[in-house]
């Protein structure tokens, strides 16, 4: 038998009392739960719906639908966490190794011909533009927020603060004058962290617009379900 609406919705709101309020892990929970009920009233025509939601759940055991959402949760995070390394590392293939490497001499050179003001001003003022642009890429209605998949696909955004701050640091505690083979280590330091902080950027923002692109997919699936 297939269920209705009106005892696929029924599901869905004893799956959010139970805690379960991530849209995309309710969903999946519920597929899980209805596929059961429906096994069971086949193998069983005179079990009603109200026995059957109650065997299936007591057949998750002890933890309930705890583990299984962690399951699903992990899941996801795992799958966003494989993506934004792969997109960042992509930036170190041999396509990209002399643009690496020019950027980064390009941006040593520049500290060269700036004083260390005008170079700071510079740098503090593109960082806060991209970590705008950032921000406001992101936005969306309430609803996304609502999903698994977006929260875990924009989490690295947040973290762009902390490579700020490591950028802030290698300025701050490399001595100033301190130079290997007549290289300058501060101005090598800076120039890596830089180039270090555009690739994370790269792939934060490139990560969030596929989780983005994701749950619009999910809502557009589940729009039945949450009218």
């Amino acid at each position: 038998m297939n269920l209705n609406l009106e005892q696929l919705h029924q599901i869905r709101d004893l799956i959010a009392k139970r805690g379960f309020l991530e849209v995309d892990i309710q969903m999946e929970i519920l597929d899980h739960i209805a596929s059961s009920v429906e096994e069971k009233k086949i193998e069983n025509p005179t079990l009603n719906f109200d026995a059957a939601v109650n065997e299936t759940i007591q057949s998750f055991g002890v933890m309930g639908l705890s583990a299984f959402a962690d399951g699903l949760t992990n899941s996801i995070r795992a799958k966003y966490s494989r993506l934004f390394w792969r997109f960042f590392f992509s930036a170190f293939g041999y396509k990209y190794v002399l643009l690496l490497c020019f950027s980064i001499f390009g941006i040593y050179k520049m500290q060269g011909l700036l004083t260390a003001n005008v170079f700071y001003i510079f740098l503090v003022t593109g960082l806060l533009c991209v970590f705008g642009i950032s921000v406001f890429s992101t936005i969306k209605p309430s609803l996304y927020k609502k999903f698994a998949s977006f929260k875990s696909g924009n989490s690295f955004l947040p973290l762009l603060g902390g490579t700020i701050l490591l950028t802030n640091f290698a300025m701050n505690i490399v001595p100033v004058g301190y130079t290997i083979f007549a290289i300058n280590v501060q101005q090598l330091v800076v120039s890596l962290s830089i180039v270090l902080f555009i690739l994370y950027f790269n792939a934060a923002i490139r990560t969030a617009k596929i989780s983005i692109m994701e749950t619009k997919s999910l809502i557009e699936k589940y729009r039945l379900l949450y009218n």
